[in-house]
């Protein structure tokens, strides 16, 4: 064996070792790790650690309608990403700092009840029936509302005879 072959192997060994060094330390290993929480369910994410500068993505897909959201840290110096897309829901991105990060969200329903009578009062729809109609048009003498239906639009009283 030709001694020049001898030393390829070893040389070939530490670039491959060198090799497998770069990587490891561009892919986070080797530094230290920082936690990622979440203040309630519906949070999902790769992984529960990540270095300082890895890239974090955080889905989050417990959607409902009518209802806003407000996603935050427990860090100023933390800046949520934020977009959206239909398979994951909302989809928040950021660099790790040098410390843990905890993601949490409120949400508020957002749907407004805007109420047409009084709970006293039968419910009536839009559309007259032949039992809410009223012949001619009256003024309710509890909260003189014009109507002209069989129940105050008011305060529900019925017609008077």
């Amino acid at each position: 064996m030709n001694r020049s072959s001898e030393r390829t192997v070893p040389s070939k060994i530490a670039v491959i070792l060198l090799g497998v060094m770069m990587i490891m330390c561009m892919t986070g290993c080797g530094k230290p790790k920082y936690k990622l929480t979440f203040g309630s369910d519906g949070f999902k994410s790769e992984k529960k650690e990540y270095a300082e500068g890895e890239k974090v993505t955080v889905y989050y897909d417990i959607i409902a309608t009518d209802t806003d959201y407000s996603f935050y840290t427990d860090c100023d110096d933390v800046k949520l990403k934020q977009d959206w897309d239909n398979n994951h829901g909302y989809i928040f991105t950021f660099s790790m700092p040098s410390h843990d990060v905890k993601i949490s969200v409120t949400s508020r329903n957002s749907m407004e009840f805007i109420p047409d009578t009084s709970p006293d009062v039968p419910f009536t729809d839009s559309v007259p029936s032949d039992d809410n109609l009223s012949t001619d048009t009256w003024f309710c003498p509890e909260c003189g509302q014009k109507n002209d239906m069989l129940y105050c639009k008011d305060c529900g009283l019925k017609k008077p005879d």
